[in-house]
């Protein structure tokens, strides 16, 4: 969640695949958030959230969510994808709906997003972090899993979503 941008005039928008979570995301501060697997369709939570449109999308989804997201997107938007995890289990890729029209006809701008591209800022950015998180303007949950040998499980529990927050084992 960017929480940051809030205080920057960003509306933040979010969707979560549990009623505990939309209101957790509520709670620290998303201006929209809705429930992906209630909401009559992805199109339509996405529409309601922001009638108006998109400027910036960072998505860690991929697949049918990103390809919706993106016609939802406004002129000159702004697409940063650090995952997919909507598509890690696939056995035989996926194919459409296409979004090169959108991309075209919006000149939309998409990147990849790896951490260690600036590695070199590093400490720029925990620095950054830990002030936000200090001032109350970066707020975080953990799922902590106790036991080494329960990392498998806490794993799965990641992926099915079971966590809410960064999951973490403590050994």
């Amino acid at each position: 969640m960017d929480m940051w941008t809030a205080g920057e005039g960003c509306k933040v928008v979010g969707c979560a695949g549990s009623d505990d979570k939309v209101k957790y995301l509520k709670d620290i501060g998303f201006d929209e958030v809705f429930n992906y697997k209630t909401a009559g369709s992805l199109e339509e939570g996405l529409k309601k959230a922001a009638p108006e449109g998109y400027d910036c999308f960072f998505d860690n989804v991929g697949g049918e969510f990103c390809s919706t997201a993106m016609f939802q997107m406004r002129e000159f938007g702004r697409i940063a994808v650090c995952g997919a995890i909507s598509l890690y289990n696939d056995t035989e890729p996926q194919k459409g709906p296409y979004f090169l029209f959108p991309m075209i006809q919006k000149q939309l701008r998409m990147e990849g997003f790896i951490v260690w591209r600036w590695n070199d800022r590093r400490l720029e950015a925990l620095t950054q972090l830990m002030n936000w998180v200090k001032e109350g303007k970066l707020k975080y949950r953990e799922h902590v899993t106790q036991g080494f040998e329960n990392m498998p499980e806490a794993f799965m529990g990641m992926l099915k979503g079971q966590n809410t927050g960064k999951a973490v084992v403590k050994i």
